[in-house]
């Protein structure tokens, strides 16, 4: 299945201009990674579209508003764990105005450690989340294992039984998802692309 989708000229053409636009986030400045940063941390357990579109909404609360002034910005927005994400964003809002020069540079050197790093310093980070904020700051060998592609693996006959994912269940998904991408001789990131093409019918994450 996927093998047909990597060879669709003009979807292919898609995913990859997609994940230029996240190589070019490397090596834009710091407000573009706070951006991408606190977009995957709302997109945890919610849809990208109201989590882009709340990020849009609450941008000025965000960044410098009282816990309360999130919470309640975010809910304004229509954004649903409003309470929950608001504590994420003021905890690590310390962070923010270094977060590239924080993560950069251990990222370049070594994208797993930079993920263990992130979801380790980072509230509200987990291994998923991590591996998403790298991946749009143009770092693709980690993986996004979300429920879609979850969904797929199971589609694809892969004996996923777990109902809690777990750092050694997720690097065991990942390590599926590694060997097909060797196969179809693509990154890992861009594999995500389409995988979320497939469940979604779209590219954009």
């Amino acid at each position: 299945m996927l093998r047909r989708l990597v060879q669709n000229v003009s979807l292919r053409a898609r995913v990859l201009e997609r994940a230029e636009e996240f190589k070019l986030n490397n090596k834009a400045n710091n407000d573009v990674w706070i951006r991408e940063f606190l977009l995957c941390q709302l997109t945890s357990n919610s849809s990208f579209v109201s989590a882009y579109s709340s990020l849009m909404c609450a941008w000025d609360f965000l960044l410098k508003g009282s816990y309360s002034e999130v919470a309640k910005s975010l809910k304004r927005c229509g954004y649903r764990f409003y309470n929950l994400k608001a504590k994420f964003i003021v905890n690590n809002r310390e962070f923010l105005p270094k977060l590239k020069e924080i993560v950069k540079p251990i990222a370049d050197a070594d994208q797993l450690m930079a993920r263990d790093l992130i979801a380790n310093k980072f509230l509200g980070f987990g291994y998923k989340e991590a591996s998403h904020f790298l991946r749009n700051v143009g770092y693709m060998d980690l993986a996004i294992v979300d429920r879609h592609v979850i969904s797929f693996l199971r589609k694809e006959g892969t004996p996923i039984n777990f109902k809690t994912l777990t750092r050694n269940k997720y690097l065991t998904v990942e390590a599926i998802l590694r060997s097909i991408s060797n196969t179809l001789n693509i990154e890992l990131g861009i594999l995500d692309l389409f995988i979320w093409f497939e469940e979604t019918n779209t590219v954009l994450k």
